[in-house]
């Protein structure tokens, strides 16, 4: 089974590079200036978008085909085969300069298969075929767009939040596990508080349960 390992990298500051110039290669691109990467476009046909992003100096972009020693020095690239490019050559100096490549539709020359992913705040939400169907992984990434709104990364502040008001932790890891289970039982509700906009409610809330004993605890208690 290929890409059976789920990872997720740290591109803060690292060089990247894509080559290719079309919508797959916006879409890497966006990926990696979200991870604050340092990228480098090769393509001979830009789209707008990455001729934007240029413009505006969030990415270097060289408006031409791949050659040999443009993956030197990357940390990771992906090759998104929209323009003409000897894979084999590419693959070859991904290997020697030790270099993470993804290619497009081409399991044999990958290293890694990039998942979907929705993002909410500093949540993401990854969907993975192990590169067999990514089609599939790209249905999924909008069915779960539709499905969740902004309030999952509100969530995600108001319990880091709230966790920062509880430390440090003076109870065992376990029992610190078993509060934050129930702190987050209703899940639903906590959602539907954020979209009121009852964020300060909502800390309360996971407040108390992360300084109150599980055994007197009721997860009934948590408010819809």
């Amino acid at each position: 089974m290929a890409f059976s390992l789920s990872v997720t990298l740290e591109v803060t500051g690292r060089r990247a590079v894509v080559v290719g110039g079309g919508y797959e290669a916006v879409d890497r691109t966006q990926a990696l200036l979200h991870g604050d990467a340092e990228v480098l476009v090769i393509t001979p046909d830009p789209d707008p978008a990455l001729v934007a992003l240029a413009d505006a100096g969030r990415l270097t972009l060289r408006r031409r085909g791949y050659r040999k020693g443009d993956l030197a020095g990357a940390f990771v690239a992906y090759v998104t085969r929209e323009d003409p490019t000897d894979v084999e050559a590419t693959w070859a100096e991904a290997t020697r300069e030790r270099v993470l490549l993804s290619t497009l539709d081409d399991v044999p020359h990958c290293h890694f298969a990039t998942p979907s992913v929705v993002r909410r705040g500093d949540l993401a939400m990854t969907i993975a075929t192990m590169g067999r169907a990514p089609a599939l992984a790209k249905r999924l990434r909008r069915h779960l767009e539709d499905e969740f709104g902004p309030e999952l990364g509100d969530l995600v502040d108001v319990l880091d939040d709230a966790k920062q008001g509880c430390l440090p932790r003076s109870v065992p890891f376990a029992e610190w596990a078993a509060r934050w289970e129930v702190a987050l039982t209703d899940l639903d509700g906590l959602l539907a508080a954020l979209r009121d906009g009852r964020h300060a409610e909502v800390r309360a809330e996971v407040e108390r349960c992360l300084r109150t004993p599980t055994d007197t605890l009721q997860s009934d208690e948590v408010p819809a």
